[in-house]
């Protein structure tokens, strides 16, 4: 991936699918608060939204077993 669409992912798309992405260059710096370093330039764009899907799938399990 290039910053570019690290960019759009953290503006555009990440708030639009229940994620809050910060990022410096092309490292991801955090995940709805959480700190991480994921090297975005390591993965090509689909393989990154597949990753994306992961936290977001995983989200709304938590969410559904937690539930009251």
């Amino acid at each position: 991936m290039n910053e570019q669409q690290i960019q759009r992912l953290c503006q555009v798309v990440g708030p639009k699918y229940g994620l809050n992405l910060t990022h410096e260059g092309l490292v991801i710096t955090s995940v709805n608060g959480e700190p991480t370093s994921f090297d975005a330039s390591q993965y090509m764009p689909d393989q990154f939204i597949d990753f994306l899907t992961k936290i977001i799938g995983t989200k709304m399990k938590a969410d559904l077993w937690n539930w009251q």
